[in-house]
C-alpha cells in the first residue's frame, strides 16, 4: 500500500446511481422486516402498518432535507461537510466525529457480533454442527475489510446484489399472503381508532429509527460520477423503496397472523416473518429469508464500514486525526481508516468473549441503541439546519420546501425522544450510556481541533464556509 499525499483522496471512480442504491438500500430493511417488524407489532398491535406509513412519509420528507445538502456539497466528508454548510466548520467536525463513531458501534461493534451468533445458530439449525460466534464475526470483519480495501465500486456492487437477491423471498412471501383466497385484506390496519390498535405513537417513535443509515451514500460524494445529481436520486428513491417494503411487509404480517392477535404472535416470535414464509410459502422460503438476513447483516456492516472509513479518511487528511489514517492504497481506497476499522471489530468481538453467551446476541441491541442517539442529534442537526439555510436565501427557495422541510424537522426531535422514553431496559440503557459519553467525548475533541485549526473544514475537497 502507498500514500498517496497529505491530501489524499479516494480515486474517482465511475460509482453509478444503482451502485449508489445497493449503499444506500443494504442498510437494514430486510433487517427490519425479519427481525423488527414484530416489535412494531408487539407495541402497535393491529395498528403496526399505520405506524409504518406515518414513519415512512416522514421520512421522506427528511430524505429530502438530505438531498438538499446532497445537491450541493460532495465529499468523503459526508454529513460532516453537510452540517458545517449550515452550523460552521466546527460543527462540522463534531457532526462527522459523532456520525464516524455511530458507524463503528453498530459496524464494526454489535452487528458483527450478532453475525456471529446467526452463523451459528443457523449452521447449527440447518447442518446440525457447532461453528464458534467468533469465527463468523471474524469473518464478516474481514470481509468488510476486504471488500473496502478493493475500493467502494467493489463494496457497492456486491452489496446490491446481496440485497437484489435477498428482497425476493421477503416479497414472495407478502404477496403470497395477501393473495390467498383465506386471506382478510382490510384497510382497517391503516385506521388509528382500529378496535385492536395499540401504542400508535410509540410504535411510530420505533419505526422512524428502522431507516437510520440510508444517508452513508453521501460519503461516496467523491467516488462517483455526477454525485449532485446521483446522490439525491439515491437518498430519495431508496427510502421511498424501503417504505413500500416496510408498508406492504408489516400489511402482510398484520393480516396473516389477525388484528386480534398479532400483537402476541408476531410480537412474540423473534423471527415471525421467517414462521409466516414456511407456512404460507414452503421451508425453502424459510431457510431463504433467515439466510437473507444473515448476508443483509453483513451488507449492512459492509456499508457502515465503507460509509466510516470514508469520513476517517476526510478528518485525516486535514489533520484532524492522525495524519498516517490518510494513507490510501494503489486503488485509492483509504487502507489505513480500514483498517482502524477492522481493528476495532476485532476489540468488540474480544470484548464479546466475556459476554455470557445468552446474552451475546442482545449487543445488537446495546449497540443500536448508541448509534440511535449519535444518529439522531445528526439528523436533528441537518433538519433544523436546513430551515436554517432556507431562511438565509429566502428568495430561492421553491415553496414546496417551506412546507415539506419543517414537517421534516419533527422527524428526528420525535427519534430523539423516542430513544429516551421509555427509558431503556437493561441492558439497552448501557447503550444510551455509552452513547452519551461518545457525544462528550467528541465534543470536546471537535471544540479543541476547531479552536486549533480555525478555517479548516472536514470536507477534504474543498472549503465550505460557515
Amino acid at each position: 500500500m502507498k500514500t498517496t499525499g497529505q491530501e489524499a483522496n479516494p480515486r474517482r471512480e465511475t460509482i453509478g446511481l444503482l451502485q449508489l442504491v445497493g449503499q444506500s438500500l443494504s442498510i437494514g430493511p430486510l433487517i427490519d422486516v425479519a427481525l423488527f417488524l414484530g416489535i412494531v407489532a408487539s407495541l402497535a398491535g393491529a395498528v403496526g402498518p399505520l405506524a409504518v406509513l406515518l414513519a415512512s412519509l416522514g421520512m421522506i420528507a427528511f430524505s429530502l432535507v438530505v438531498a438538499f445538502y446532497a445537491a450541493e456539497t460532495g465529499g468523503a466528508g459526508g454529513v460532516g461537510d453537510y452540517i458545517a454548510r449550515a452550523w460552521g466548520p466546527t460543527a462540522g467536525i463534531a457532526a462527522l466525529g459523532i456520525y464516524v463513531l455511530s458507524l463503528i458501534f453498530s459496524g464494526a461493534g454489535g452487528f458483527g457480533i450478532a453475525v456471529g451468533e446467526l452463523v451459528t445458530n443457523f449452521v447449527a439449525m440447518y447442518f446440525g454442527f457447532d461453528v464458534p460466534w467468533w469465527a463468523g464475526a471474524g469473518l464478516l470483519a474481514l470481509v468488510a475489510w476486504w471488500l473496502n480495501l478493493r475500493g467502494a465500486e467493489a463494496a457497492t456492487q456486491a452489496q446490491l446484489v446481496i440485497v437484489s437477491v435477498s428482497v425476493i423471498p421477503f416479497l414472495v412471501t407478502a404477496i403470497a399472503v395477501v393473495v390467498r383466497p383465506e386471506a382478510e385484506n382490510t384497510l382497517a390496519v391503516f385506521a388509528w381508532n382500529n378496535a385492536h390498535g395499540g401504542d400508535l405513537f410509540g410504535a411510530l417513535l420505533f419505526c422512524l429509527l428502522l431507516f437510520g443509515g440510508f444517508e452513508t451514500v453521501a460519503a461516496l460524494g467523491e467516488e462517483t460520477s455526477d454525485p449532485r445529481r446521483n446522490i439525491p436520486i439515491a437518498l430519495v428513491g431508496t427510502v421511498s423503496l424501503t417504505a413500500v417494503i416496510l408498508v406492504f411487509c408489516s400489511y402482510a404480517g398484520t393480516i396473516y397472523y389477525g388484528p386480534e392477535h398479532v400483537a402476541k404472535d408476531w410480537g412474540g416470535v423473534i423471527d415471525g416473518y421467517a414462521v409466516i414464509a414456511h407456512e404460507v410459502v414452503g421451508p425453502w422460503a424459510a431457510v431463504w429469508i433467515r439466510l437473507a438476513v444473515l448476508v443483509d447483516f453483513t451488507a449492512t456492516c459492509i456499508g457502515f464500514s465503507l460509509a466510516a472509513s470514508r469520513g476517517i479518511l476526510s478528518l485525516a487528511r486535514r489533520r484532524l486525526l492522525p495524519q498516517a489514517l490518510a494513507r490510501t492504497n494503489h486503488r485509492g481506497a483509504p487502507a489505513a481508516a480500514a483498517s482502524a476499522i477492522l481493528a476495532a471489530a476485532f476489540l468488540f468481538i474480544a470484548g464479546g468473549l466475556l459476554i455470557p453467551s445468552d446474552r451475546r446476541f442482545k449487543t445488537l441491541f446495546v449497540a443500536g441503541t448508541a448509534q440511535a442517539l449519535l444518529l439522531v442529534l445528526v439528523y436533528t442537526g441537518l433538519a433544523v439546519g436546513a430551515l436554517r439555510l432556507m431562511r438565509r436565501s429566502p428568495s430561492r427557495q421553491p415553496v414546496w420546501r417551506w412546507i415539506v422541510f419543517p414537517a421534516a424537522a419533527v422527524v428526528p426531535l420525535l427519534a430523539l425522544y423516542g430513544t429516551f422514553v421509555p427509558f431503556p431496559d437493561f441492558p439497552e440503557r448501557y447503550g444510551l450510556h455509552a452513547g452519551l459519553l461518545t457525544l462528550c467525548l467528541v465534543i470536546l475533541w471537535a471544540v479543541w481541533v476547531g479552536s486549533a485549526r480555525a478555517g479548516h473544514v472536514v470536507s477534504g475537497s474543498q472549503t465550505i464556509a460557515p
